[in-house]
């Protein structure tokens, strides 16, 4: 009798958006014995978007764990979503997962907006300034329809509410099935906060070094409506595209002629590795905007968020 393998996760780095997932990530699937996904991109958003919700257990199993091995202590999978999604997520995974573990990077809210902008700007996806975008942030999401109205590309401060969406998730699993761990401290010290979270794992190997993941910093678009041109010329290419500019990978199979050439080369030229500073003005109306939430949020960490301020 063959007695098949659990491969059920027991800890998901459940966001946030722009906090510092993909580098927390790209460290601890290092680990011997973490299993998370060797497919970064697209996340699983299984418990978050509707359609990949109504496939069902066995296909989330099937398409995200196949690949469990015994000597997997932590088993897991990370979808950025998932805080954003809050009380709806957090229901879900405690149908399936009573005892599932969470670890949510807390990036500082108000840089965390600006960087969510500029992705966006990136992702050919927005075209107006940021402090438009902010004024006409509810206006949008209000007029956004189908699978848009769950993903919400332009709900750039719905993700920075940490201390309401921690509380929702305390509805549902005890606080010690929750880390925190502020994005900041884990950039500038990498190794103390590993330490945190093997630990938090029940891992055995406590000390193990990762090498240092790559920057996932957004590159800066110095013309968002051309970026907006070009994702619809190069349509289902884009994310590939600007991969590839970004890592700066040989991009001539994506040309098969002197049209697409021409906008590679465009595209190239629309983006910079020099990150533009935020508008005063945004930044001012950023910090009255998360002040309250902030002050909820501080009484669930342990570590100090006076700098976010």
């Amino acid at each position: 009798m063959v007695i098949e393998m659990k491969k059920d996760p027991n800890f998901i780095i459940g966001g946030t958006s722009a906090g510092g997932t993909s580098f927390l990530a790209a460290v601890l699937v290092q680990h011997p014995e973490i299993y998370l996904p060797k497919q970064m991109r697209p996340e699983p958003h299984f418990f978050y978007k509707s359609w990949e919700y109504e496939k069902g257990y066995d296909y989330y199993i099937e398409r995200w764990f196949s690949d469990v091995k015994e000597h997997h202590v932590a088993v897991g999978e990370r979808s950025s979503s998932y805080m954003f999604g809050a009380k709806s997520v957090a229901e879900k995974v405690h149908k399936l997962y009573p005892d599932m573990k969470f670890i949510f990077t807390l990036r500082n809210p108000i840089e965390r907006t600006w960087a969510n902008y500029r992705y966006t700007v990136l992702q050919g996806l927005e075209d107006c300034s940021f402090q438009d975008a902010l004024e006409r942030e509810q206006e949008r999401v209000s007029a956004q329809q189908g699978i848009w109205a769950e993903i919400q590309p332009h709900n750039y401060t719905g993700r920075g509410f940490y201390g309401a969406q921690i509380s929702d998730f305390y509805e549902f699993f005890p606080k010690e099935n929750i880390l925190l761990v502020k994005s900041e401290a884990l950039s500038s010290d990498t190794q103390g906060e590993l330490g945190k979270i093997y630990k938090f794992l029940n891992l055995k190997n406590l000390s193990f070094v990762p090498e240092r993941a790559p920057d996932h910093t957004s590159v800066n678009v110095q013309n968002p409506s051309l970026q907006k041109q070009l994702r619809e010329y190069f349509s289902d290419r884009f994310d590939k595209v600007i991969e590839a500019c970004r890592k700066n990978e040989d991009i001539e199979s994506f040309a098969s002629d002197s049209n697409d050439a021409d906008n590679i080369r465009r595209l190239q030229e629309n983006m910079t590795g020099n990150k533009a500073a935020m508008p005063k003005e945004s930044r001012e109306y950023l910090q009255k905007l998360f002040s309250d939430d902030m002050a909820l949020l501080k009484n669930h960490v342990d570590f100090d968020i006076s700098d976010w301020v």
